[in-house]
């Protein structure tokens, strides 16, 4: 990828998380966003996992989540620096 594509990457993650932001008006609302991108997300991995697949790879990112490692500095610009883009 170019710098420029980075960059892009970049402002539409920023305003993606800019606009849910603004949208989460009750503390449940952050659980209802979770639980849709969570969704999602497990629509597109069945287009090329199994749901054994699936299964096994929600155990490993359940236990393998930690703080120092998915820690939101690292996804989200919040310092004017280049966050880590997946």
């Amino acid at each position: 990828m170019t710098k420029t594509d980075h960059r892009r990457l970049k402002e539409i993650q920023n305003k993606l998380v800019k606009h849910i932001e603004s949208e989460l008006n009750d503390d449940e609302d952050f659980m209802y966003v979770a639980t849709m991108l969570l969704k999602h997300s497990v629509v597109l991995y069945r287009t090329f996992l199994t749901d054994e697949q699936i299964c096994k790879m929600l155990d490993y990112v359940g236990k393998t989540m930690s703080e120092a490692t998915h820690n939101l500095d690292n996804y989200v610009d919040t310092d004017n620096k280049p966050p880590t883009m997946h």
